[in-house]
């Protein structure tokens, strides 16, 4: 009786385990029918800024969110252009997902945890997850930047400021 019991219940979990596997099959062709090619035009786009007026005050940094869920038929990256104004820092903070930069203008000062280093146009740089950052815009000119995170939606980023 308890070999009958047991083989019942690895069928019992075997077939849970399949079910499993057709159910995430099945939202994995769903979401990839709702993926769609796109061209967004960032000069379209109205600047984002912080929605705490007191952030916004002290680090008055901006940005465009181009690839996110919320705006396209996107999946798994949210790519997006930020400016930071000559003398304005980036306020100092982490968020869980790592984050890449490309410079596209201006001049900069980075810090990530215990390493830092200039930033000018052509630059990339990584952010590990949970990693304390800042950048300082050390030109005369706005620095400009692409960023992108490993996510579905730019609303899935949590910014917690040090």
């Amino acid at each position: 009786m308890s070999i009958e019991t047991t083989n019942f219940n690895f069928n019992t979990e075997y077939v849970k385990l399949l079910w499993l596997l057709v159910k995430r099959s099945f939202n994995l062709m769903e979401s990839e029918q709702m993926l769609k090619p796109e061209i967004i035009n960032q000069a379209e786009l109205d600047w984002e800024s912080w929605e705490d007026p007191e952030i916004a005050a002290i680090s008055p940094v901006r940005w465009k969110l181009l690839i996110t869920s919320e705006r396209c038929h996107s999946s798994g990256i949210v790519t997006g252009i930020a400016e930071v104004p000559p003398d304005v820092t980036l306020l100092l903070h982490h968020h869980e997902p790592e984050e890449t930069y490309y410079v596209i203008s201006g001049n900069g000062h980075m810090k990530i945890d215990d390493c830092e280093g200039n930033l000018a146009p052509g630059t990339a740089v990584y952010i590990p997850p949970n990693s304390k950052h800042t950048v300082r815009c050390t030109g005369t000119e706005p620095l400009v930047f692409l960023f992108t995170f490993a996510r579905d939606s730019f609303l899935q980023i949590d910014y917690i400021f040090d």
